[in-house]
């Protein structure tokens, strides 16, 4: 007896426009691939996120009604994995950073590139994947050895934590008093905190013996650093500046992972050294090669002590495990890893991590890598 394949659940996908044009070409475009509802209006939209979550959704911006902001801040509400693609014609980097810090996952102007827009929607899909099988392995504990040393070390160190987190989680879900709230959220800060220090150790290792695949995605660098900043300002209570040119491309290829890796650390060093001040990061481009190709750079610069002539002579400031001056390292935890494994990314990617400093007047730091232009 030959038993029938189980078949896949939909992958659903939301529109909200209201105009017919957009919702009809956005409809033909992913009727193949995805179970699509279209919504009239923010409202609507609304309406049908509360009946079943949607893996993914696209939506306008300006709308009668109900706007797309509104609808992302909702959808968000009915189910946090859901990715959110905002469409606008008016577009702004205020908007944009609104909607980044709201959770969106891209945001895209009008009118669309069709093969640029199917590109963003596959991957939005497979984070959605991504982000509730991690949240399943975190609850289940999943038990599963590598091969490879590094992988057995990160698995045999990742499953314990796994279980912590997964309980805290479910502990955090019972009935408790403001005190065990307390508790239980500095237990989980605590935890996390390990969980980095413990991933940063892993990927230096594997870094140092050349043993990474490095990645090789299309994706829009602006929407990438609005991500990163949204989360550093969420960690920290520190104001962050930004500036990001105008004619910025809006899609290149290129080691997106990696990238993220090392402005993440920079953006978590500058916040915690910038304590009571400010935080500025910049873009800047330049064309390279007659093939599409252009060097991008992203200044980070703080406000904090600076670091010590002596630690910037012979690039030791980029060495392991060590912070810039031992009274630093007593006030500000780490372990002294972070800049060591921008550096080793950075190299791996073949661009160059630069850093200027001055006691009492804060430190920039310049990455530049390497990229290719897509067309729009």
């Amino acid at each position: 007896m030959t038993t029938a394949p189980t078949a896949l659940p939909a992958k659903r996908l939301l529109v909200v426009d209201d105009e017919e044009g957009p919702r009809e070409s956005l409809n033909m475009i992913f009727c193949d691939d995805f179970d699509v509802t279209i919504a009239r209006s923010g409202e609507e939209a609304i309406e049908f996120s509360k009946e079943a979550p949607f893996e993914v959704v696209i939506t306008d911006i300006r709308m009668r009604g109900m706007s797309g902001i509104d609808v992302l801040r909702e959808v968000k509400k009915i189910d946090a994995h859901t990715e959110v693609i905002v469409l606008t014609a008016y577009e702004t980097l205020a908007t944009a950073r609104q909607a980044i810090s709201l959770g969106a996952s891209e945001y895209l102007k009008k009118p669309f590139d069709l093969d640029h827009i199917q590109k963003v929607v596959d991957c939005c899909y497979e984070n959605y994947l991504f982000t509730t099988q991690r949240d399943t392995v975190i609850r289940q504990n999943v038990n599963a050895a590598k091969n490879n040393f590094l992988e057995i070390v990160r698995h045999e160190l990742n499953t314990p934590m796994n279980g912590i987190l997964g309980f805290i989680e479910l502990l955090q879900d019972t009935q408790l008093d403001e005190e065990q709230n307390d508790f239980v959220a500095t237990i989980r800060d605590c935890s996390l905190t390990y969980f980095e220090h413990v991933q940063d150790i892993l990927t230096y290792a594997k870094l140092s013996m050349g043993e990474s695949e490095l990645s090789e995605l299309s994706f829009n660098p602006a929407t990438m650093l609005l991500k990163l900043i949204n989360e550093a300002t969420t960690a920290g209570q520190v104001g962050i500046q930004t500036e990001i040119p105008e004619d910025l491309p809006q899609y290149v290829s290129g080691c997106e992972n990696e990238m993220r890796i090392v402005l993440r650390k920079l953006l978590q060093n500058a916040v915690k050294f910038s304590s009571g001040g400010d935080v500025r990061v910049a873009v800047q481009f330049e064309q390279i090669a007659a093939d599409a190709e252009i060097r991008l750079s992203f200044e980070v610069r703080d406000t904090g002590p600076g670091i010590d002539p002596e630690y910037l002579e012979g690039g030791k400031i980029f060495d392991a495990f060590s912070q810039g001056d031992s009274s630093l390292s007593r006030s500000h935890e780490g372990l002294g890893l972070g800049l060591a494994l921008c550096k080793s990314v950075s190299d791996r990617l073949g661009g160059s991590l630069v850093v200027e400093s001055e006691l009492g007047q804060g430190s920039q730091f310049t990455f530049s890598v390497v990229l290719h232009e897509e067309e729009a």
